[in-house]
């Protein structure tokens, strides 16, 4: 027997794909908990591992190390609050708005959430904030509360101001924040077992399938979908929107891939507010404004090149691709337009005359959120053989190949891309995840470095 053994465990107990995060940075983590242990053969580890409950949480809190931030991806807390505001109408004393935030990870996101909708005019007998995740460490945190700088490394709403107040080097969330939500220690994957699962209008669950084997995706959407209201909405993460797409959600809407439904758009009506745009900054306790960072989607390894995440079963763990169908640009989204995939027409195929190559990239983009890879993949083909050296059709490519899990494609392409424009962050970002899934951790390093010194 050996580490593969551990491995194998870990795949059964918490859904974990190995090739999502890199054989090696698994092993590291089953050596330090080998270690703690006192032991040196995986034989006799592996006994321990399954005879004792208390070492096997070890373990997995081991490989579910997890980091995030608060407001990531501000976008998704945008649609959140038109959610909300849409069912108000239907609250009173005993109907309550209803989110969940799986995995959770430290807290922040599912604190986020609840300073979202008191930002609305929400009260706190108004909603729910229930937070999962498996991690014991990461629960903790979560229910003290208190966090450092890091997790404010993004950019802030201007609202968030009132919710804090110093707390020795960090900040901590004032008891009307930290009230309002309740952390549930739990296994995912399990919660399909429940008899009665607790319905929510809103579940935030972004970057995490990315992170479990085909099985146990099929296993979480099922959780998903068993607690997700008729109506209700699932955010995931930008790179996710194929895979659940796949698993029988549908995209909320154009402009909100991110954002998906049990029930097709002509079959649901979901009631949408203008977004609610605020000026952004950060916690006024802070002398100097943090700079935003782009996300990884890597989990946070405790030795080694640093690789946050959100959380392997714990949220959001960071995520792969910043936008992922997304191209080098400062906004989320663009303005949706009127494309070839609408008319269904492909690039290279009879698409209307004067088609213009942006239309042909969104043609694309579509194909690619609705979980039509092979067929993305091929009109994109053709795009490139009109436009070989277009970096926006090389690094769709890219993005594509990644989704498909082909690793070895995928960095060719973000590759060009690079010797193209040296400067991308996106093709630096995902250039640096695939690395990180091959074991080609040096080279993973060197472009995260890269992308550092861009961002400041």
């Amino acid at each position: 027997m050996s580490i593969s053994a551990l491995t194998g465990l870990l795949r059964q107990h918490i859904g974990l794909d190995p090739e999502s995060i890199g054989q090696e940075a698994i092993e590291q983590s089953i050596k330090r908990r080998m270690s703690a242990a006192g032991l040196d053969n995986p034989d006799l580890y592996f006994m321990k591992v399954t005879e004792d409950p208390v070492e096997l949480t070890a373990l997995v809190d081991e490989i579910t190390v997890g980091e995030t931030w608060f407001f990531r991806e501000f976008r998704a807390f945008s649609v959140l609050q038109e959610k909300a505001l849409s069912s108000r109408s239907r609250l009173n004393g005993l109907t309550q708005f209803r989110v969940a935030s799986m995995p959770c990870s430290s807290g922040e996101e599912a604190y986020s959430i609840a300073m979202a909708l008191f930002d609305i005019g929400f009260q706190e007998n108004q909603f729910v904030v229930d937070g999962y995740d498996i991690n014991t460490d990461a629960m903790r945190k979560a229910r003290k509360a208190e966090y450092g700088r890091v997790s404010f490394r993004g950019t802030m709403p201007d609202f968030s101001k009132p919710y804090f107040k110093k707390h020795g080097d960090g900040f901590s969330l004032k008891p009307m924040v930290k009230q309002c939500v309740s952390f549930h220690q739990a296994n995912l994957l399990e919660l399909a077992n429940n008899a009665e699962p607790r319905l929510y209008d809103v579940i935030f669950c972004r970057n995490f399938l990315i992170y479990l084997d085909a099985p146990s995706r099929k296993r979480m959407a099922d959780v998903l979908r068993r607690s997700l209201a008729e109506d209700g909405i699932l955010m995931v993460g930008h790179c996710e929107a194929p895979s659940i797409a796949q698993l029988g959600f549908h995209t909320l809407a154009r402009d909100k891939r991110f954002a998906f439904s049990k029930a097709s758009r002509d079959a649901l009506a979901v009631n949408v507010m203008p977004p609610l745009t605020r000026p952004l900054a950060t916690p006024d306790t802070q002398k100097q404004p943090v700079k935003p960072s782009l996300p990884t989607g890597k989990p946070a390894l405790r030795s080694g090149a640093e690789s946050p995440k959100a959380s392997i079963l714990s949220p959001a763990k960071t995520k792969p691709p910043t936008l992922a169908f997304t191209r080098q640009s400062d906004e989320f989204v663009r303005p949706a337009v009127k494309t070839a995939a609408v008319r269904g027409a492909l690039p290279g195929q009879s698409s209307t005359a004067g088609e213009s190559l942006e239309d042909q990239l969104d043609a694309i983009e579509m194909l690619a959120d609705s979980g039509k890879l092979d067929k993305a993949k091929e009109a994109c083909r053709q795009l490139m053989r009109q436009h070989p050296e277009n970096i926006e059709a090389q690094f769709l490519m890219g993005v594509i190949s990644e989704a498909a899990g082909e690793w070895a494609s995928a960095f060719q392409y973000f590759r060009k891309v690079l010797y193209l424009h040296p400067e991308h962050h996106e093709a630096l970002l995902h250039g640096a995840m695939v690395c990180e899934r091959q074991g080609e951790m040096t080279k993973a390093e060197n472009l995260r470095t890269r992308l550092s010194r861009l961002i400041g």
